[in-house]
């Protein structure tokens, strides 16, 4: 089933940009199957650089997640630093 969002608007190339980095920085955090602290923080510091959560970034995240990883979650790394 296909969403539409009658409010979407093109992305500007800036936004483009954004999601493709933040796209590689996900991938570059799962290469391993493991998402470590430092990695979520990363991530989160990209998505919250402007100050607010966009439907794009989520489904940049979330995409390259299920890409990468099929149905596996991802570990989680409870190590300390």
């Amino acid at each position: 089933m296909e969403i539409e969002r009658s409010k979407a608007q093109a992305l500007t190339p800036e936004a483009v940009q954004h999601l493709e980095k933040l796209k590689a920085v996900v991938a570059a955090a799962l290469a391993d199957g493991v998402l470590s602290e430092d990695e979520i923080t990363q991530i989160k510091s990209i998505i919250w650089a402007d100050n607010q959560v966009t439907y794009e970034e989520l489904r940049t995240v979330h995409e390259t997640l299920q890409s990468l990883m099929g149905d596996e979650l991802p570990l989680l790394d409870w190590r300390r630093n």
